[in-house]
């Protein structure tokens, strides 16, 4: 089914867990589909393990900058003066940068960071947070696979499973008619999940809202929730096209109760589960990879 979608968002994630850059346009890696710079930060703790947002909500109050002309990234939270870091990688030592790679525990999955921004950045990042941290940046290794452009996908950052995350505005829309149904408050929006990308139908193809008369799951499963059924997109632009492929579905945790922009938690994961449960886990969402 060749059907015209359109992004309707597309977010980066400079650090991990903590708030999403919403950007119109943005560089891509056409080899592995990863957005510049997403995910390529994330805060770790004294033991070693990338902090996670369900652990601590005040992570959704860190919000990035990526400022590509100068090569900085500024970031803020409230009660606090801005941070700025360098993102020149040639800096070194002087900008605070560790030349040697530390181990770095995401999701059970042991990787490399470098020290980067120093103690200036690990007390600001520690006073926000109230806990002792320091900001790690992915240490890349040679791949002689990522050269050759096979068997890649995307591990050059702290993502969890692929390079690109990406959720359907219908999938949303069906989420929301749960929870209100179910009166289990504040409705969600695309930010709960942390995509890379939200699409939406073309406008001539219908409103993305969900109707429970005017579409039957039994019948129509690939228009409720139509990443499950992608095997590729295709991404136009300016005359070129940038092919994804699918890489598996995205299994969901309690980082999804957290609002991204109070912290508060809801009960976002507890409406998924009353129709996303398949073999233990919950799914919501596609991963892609170039």
């Amino acid at each position: 089914d060749n059907e015209p979608l359109v992004i309707a968002s597309l977010f980066v994630f400079p650090i991990k867990s903590c708030a999403a850059m919403r950007v119109r346009r943005w560089p891509i890696n056409r080899c592995t589909g990863k957005l510049a710079f997403d995910r390529e930060f994330a805060l770790v703790d004294s033991s070693g393990a990338a902090m996670r947002l369900h652990s601590y909500p005040k992570m959704s109050q860190i919000e990035s900058k990526i400022d590509l002309e100068h090569s900085i990234m500024i970031v803020s939270a409230p009660g606090h003066t801005n941070l700025v870091l360098s993102l020149d990688k040639t800096s070194g030592i002087a900008f605070g940068v560790s030349d040697t790679p530390r181990d770095v525990e995401v999701c059970g999955a042991l990787c490399k960071g470098s020290v980067w921004g120093g103690p200036e950045a690990s007390k600001w990042f520690s006073s926000v947070l109230g806990i002792r941290c320091w900001l790690a940046r992915h240490y890349e290794r040679v791949d002689p696979r990522k050269q050759s452009g096979t068997g890649h996908t995307g591990k050059d950052s702290y993502s969890n499973e692929a390079a690109l995350l990406v959720v359907s505005q219908r999938s949303i829309s069906l989420l929301n008619s749960i929870i209100f149904s179910q009166g289990w408050g504040k409705q969600v929006d695309s930010r709960h999940f942390r995509p890379n990308i939200v699409i939406s139908s073309m406008p001539s193809y219908g409103n993305d809202d969900y109707q429970q008369d005017s579409v039957n799951e039994n019948y129509y499963p690939d228009r409720i929730h139509p990443e499950d059924f992608w095997v590729k997109i295709v991404i136009s632009c300016e005359g070129t096209d940038l092919e994804l492929s699918a890489i598996g579905k995205c299994a969901r945790c309690q980082m999804v109760d957290i609002d991204p922009t109070s912290g508060m938690k809801g009960n976002t994961l507890r409406a998924l589960a009353q129709y996303r449960r398949e073999r233990g886990k919950i799914n919501f969402g596609t991963f892609f990879a170039g």
